[in-house]
This record gives structure tokens, sequence and C-alpha cells, in this order.
């Protein structure tokens, strides 16, 4: 390995919060001794933040180095058989690895929409359904380059693709040489397994539940409805990808090549389902059980690069996509003492700090001293340019917009590398961050029952401006009282939304929000309606 580039494996958590982690919050219930000992190997960052407060964005800004509202998805997530989110001229973290003669493989969840083959109508008749309970949609979210949640959207997923053809956009045309996973979370459909580009088995039944409950612990261990493949057991899920992950490593272990495993997991996103091994042992909860669940899986990828001798070689970073969940049930958590948002107000979805404000810990011991901290702001759209720096890689000016590497605090510079961070809510309401002033431009959060409703019911302009250093929790309102921090944060935001891009480089275009071209969240700019103009064709 001395004349290799580093391995880098990154393991992306669904729905972990920051509070979860015992090595970032001293008060957990939850012992996360695996994670807590690659934190001895690495560096923890405090100040570590997704790009949105949902998952399909979050996954877009780590892989492209682009915040994810540049895309054509302004709010919510995509459906499980929605068309793909990432543009084919866009190039990921694995092309600018695979460039640089990497073997690339990406294990899990991918939940940034397909190229599926469809056929010409709904197959009711295969899944013995009645067309009247399941009215289909022709023009829905997720589907003809529309990513509009407004638009509305089918709660059964699947009936119109052709599972016996190939996948004709994905993970391998994104730069990924391997992929198995599933199409998106653990409870949407359509429920098969992917093998690079073909379902492992076609799905010939129908499951789930109708109108899921995601917000809340209502539906704690179910589903949505939609198809499934005979074989597709969602408990097992878990398991069959930390699997397929320690085989990867096993196989790439042994090629003369460096390598790159994106790790999506599954946990610990609804259904709360842990296996029998992690039922009860907790203490408090499902929700619990399925944080240690993924703790041993940390513990054994660590594991299997020392077992290969290959752990100093390989930069290992975990993070998550976004904050807890509702389904994880704060209220019965908080009754045990344990509060997954730690310190931090809001969820997944919401604009607050425990939306997006995420457990991060990279290792690399040649570079990285063992056992330290860093508080000072990152984005993880920034790992990005801190592995293309590291390996020496050349970026052109169309990629990784809004990427700033941070390697200068992996080797323990005390010098802030950012000197602002735009974050997203579930809605697509913005904030932006300089130093310790937040100021929030969407009401009450933003969170995820606003984000269904459309961006057209909602009310876009400054509402919250936050001294971070002095409120963490985000408790006193300053908006009032300084107007001109709020004038200066604006027109930053609205400087980076115009040019495209928040680093040096050449202006660069944001995607259109089909249908109608609009952007609702963004009319507080002075210069919207100038703005949107080019966007609005038919």
């Amino acid at each position: 390995m001395a004349n290799k580039k580093p391995n880098v494996v990154i393991i992306f958590a669904d729905d972990l919060g920051y509070g979860d982690v015992s090595c970032f919050n001293p008060e957990s219930k939850i012992n996360t001794k695996n994670i807590d000992a690659l934190a001895k190997s690495g560096l923890r960052f405090t100040d570590t933040h997704a790009t949105s407060a949902l998952c399909t964005p979050s996954r877009y800004g780590l892989l492209t180095g682009r915040y994810n509202w540049r895309s054509s998805l302004k709010s919510f997530v995509v459906p499980g058989d929605s068309m793909p989110l990432i543009e084919e001229d866009r190039k990921t973290i694995a092309h600018l690895l695979k460039e640089n003669f990497y073997n690339t493989a990406a294990i899990g969840k991918w939940h940034l929409g397909l190229k599926w083959q469809l056929k010409d109508h709904f197959d009711y008749e295969k899944f013995g359904l009645n067309p009247d309970d399941i009215p289909g949609k022709k023009t829905r979210f997720g589907r003809d380059g529309i990513f509009d949640i407004s638009v509305g959207r089918m709660d059964f997923e699947g009936l119109d693709i052709d599972f016996s053809k190939p996948i004709t956009f994905g993970p391998n045309q994104l730069g990924f040489d391997y992929f198995y996973g599933t199409p998106a979370s653990l409870d949407q459909p359509p429920y098969v397994y992917i093998e690079n580009d073909r379902v492992v088995e076609e799905p010939t039944e129908v499951t789930g539940t109708a109108m899921l409950d995601r917000s809340g612990a209502t539906d704690q261990q179910e589903w949505q409805n939609g198809v499934a493949a005979p074989n597709f057991v969602h408990r097992e899920v878990p398991d069959n990808m930390q699997k397929k992950a320690l085989e990867v490593i096993d196989r790439f272990a042994e090629e003369d090549k460096p390598f790159f495993l994106y790790y999506p997991n599954h946990l610990v996103h609804g259904p709360l389902i842990p296996n029998e091994q992690f039922e009860g042992k907790s203490g408090i909860g499902p929700y619990g059980d399925f944080v240690l669940q993924l703790d041993h899986y940390v513990g054994e990828i660590s594991d299997k690069l020392k077992e290969k001798g290959i752990f100093e070689d390989t930069i290992f970073i975990l993070s998550s996509d976004n904050g807890a969940s509702g389904v994880a049930d704060f209220e019965a958590l908080k009754k045990h003492g344990h509060n997954p948002s730690y310190i931090f107000k809001g969820i997944k979805g919401d604009i607050w700090e425990g939306g997006h404000r995420e457990p991060t810990i990279i290792s690399y011991p040649p570079m990285i001293q063992g056992g330290t901290a860093s508080n000072h702001m990152i984005s993880q759209s920034d790992i990005y340019r801190s592995i293309a720096e590291i390996i020496g890689a050349e970026i052109t000016d169309d990629t990784a917009e809004d990427s700033i590497s941070n390697v200068s605090l992996w080797k323990g510079n005390n010098e802030s590398v950012r000197e602002d961070i735009v974050h997203s809510s579930a809605n697509g309401g913005f904030s932006i961050r300089r130093g310790d002033w937040k100021l929030e431009l969407v009401y009450n959060g933003g969170g995820l029952v606003a984000s269904r409703k459309g961006a057209e019911a909602q009310d876009f302009k400054p509402a919250e401006l936050y001294h971070l250093k002095d409120d963490i929790s985000e408790t006193n309102n300053l908006i009032h009282e300084h107007p001109e921090i709020v004038e200066s944060l604006k027109k930053s935001l609205e400087e980076y939304i115009i040019k495209g891009r928040s680093t040096p480089g050449e202006p660069q275009e944001n995607n259109r929000n089909n249908p109608t071209g609009e952007w609702p969240q963004i009319r507080w700019m002075d210069g919207y309606k100038d703005y949107i103009a080019k966007f609005k064709y038919d």
C-alpha cells in the first residue's frame, strides 16, 4: 500500500441524530462504543452540516460538492420510482476517484433516482390490484423532469416500471464500478435489490401501509405500500448490505488499485426493525436498538480494514444525512433521558440545527491525530475538494461549486476554512450562517409537514436570526434587533444563488424548477423577477 493513494470509505448513516452518538453527547443513553473507537483514531467535527435537512438532497450535496437546491429538486425527497436527480453531465466524487485509477463501489440506499425503463401503462393486473383503489398519475413528482412535489405523487410506487429491463442511468453511470442496494429508503418501494443495472429479483407482490406517517411514531415499524420482490424481507436488508460491503472490501483489498466504498447505510431510518441480536439491547426502545446495530456495523468495517492491514491507509469518514426523524419517538426517548438532537432545536427536515448538524468523524492516521476534535464549521459538500486535494486531482471550474477543502483542519490547523455556509429545510427554505450569526428565511423550521403542502403555500422571507455562540438552542430570535446583519446575510445568499456557486470561479447556472420555472423559496430576493425570468418558459 505504500505507493498507493489512500482508500476512501464513507459510511453515510440515515437519520442518525447528533445526540445519538456517545462521543458527541455525554448524556446519550446509547453507548456507541465502535463509533467512539473510530473517534479515538480520528478527528471529531462538532460543527458539520448536511447541505439539507433531508436525505435525497443531502446525498446530492455530498456526492457532487454542489448545494442540493441548485438541482431541479427544490424541496422534499424523490420517490423510490423517481427518475435520476443527478444530472448526466455532472461529475461525482466517484467520477473523481475512478478517473484517478480507483476501484469504486456503492452499497446500500441510493435514493437519488434511477432511469428505469417504463411500461406504457400501470400494470394493475400483474399485481392483482384494482385501478379504482390506486388511481395512476401520468404527470407526477419524480417523472418527466418534474421534481416539484406540488404536482402530486402516487402513494403506490413501481406499477409502471419494466423490471425485466436494465436501468439505463444510475450509480454505474455516475462513477461507480459496482452497485448493490435498494432504490431508496427501507420504507420506500419498489422493494427490490439492485445489482449494478438490474434488479436481482422482479417484484410480484404488494406490501405496506397506505399514507404512511413519516413525521411521528404512529407507523414506527411500518413501510409505504408498493410492489415487492418475493424474497425481499425488510428486516434482513441491513445485514445483507453489511455482508456485501465487507465482501467488497475483501475483494478490493486484494487489488493493486486503491478503492472508494460509498456505503449509504439504511440505518437508522424507519421502519425501526432491529434484528434479533439487538432487540431490547439499548433499553430505550427500537430506535436505540437500531443505533446499536449501526454501531456494530461500523465496528465490523473498522475490523475488516484492520484485518486486511489497510486501516491506516484508508480515509474513513462517518456522518449522517440529516437529523433524527420524528419516527424515533422523541417523547418516549426523552422519558428515558435521551435526546437524539442533543442540545439543538429541531429534527429531520428543520432549518434549525437539529435538522442538519451531523456527528462526523474522519480517520486517516498518516495525517490526522487520533482523539482530536475540531469546532470549525464545515459542510458535507466539502468532502469532494478535500479528497481531491489529498490525491492531487484537478477539478474543473464547473464541478463541486460549493465545496471547500478542509484538509488543513485534518492536519490540526485551528483556522476556519469557511466564511459561511448555506442550509436548506424540507420545504426548500434557506438559512445562511456566517460565523456565529445564522439567518433563517423560512417560518416554523420549514420541516416535513410544511414540505408536503408545496412551496406555493409557504411564506419564505427572513424570519429568524440567531447568535449561535450565545444561543446554540435557537431560542432568542433577534430578527428585529440587527437589520444590518440581516441585510448583509441576505445579500451574500442572493449572490451565491445568482452566481450559481459559492466558491471562486466562473458563474454557473442553477437548474430549472419544472414544470413552471418558479422558485418560491427565493421570492424574498430583491431581484427575483429579473432572475427567474430566464426560467419562465413553457
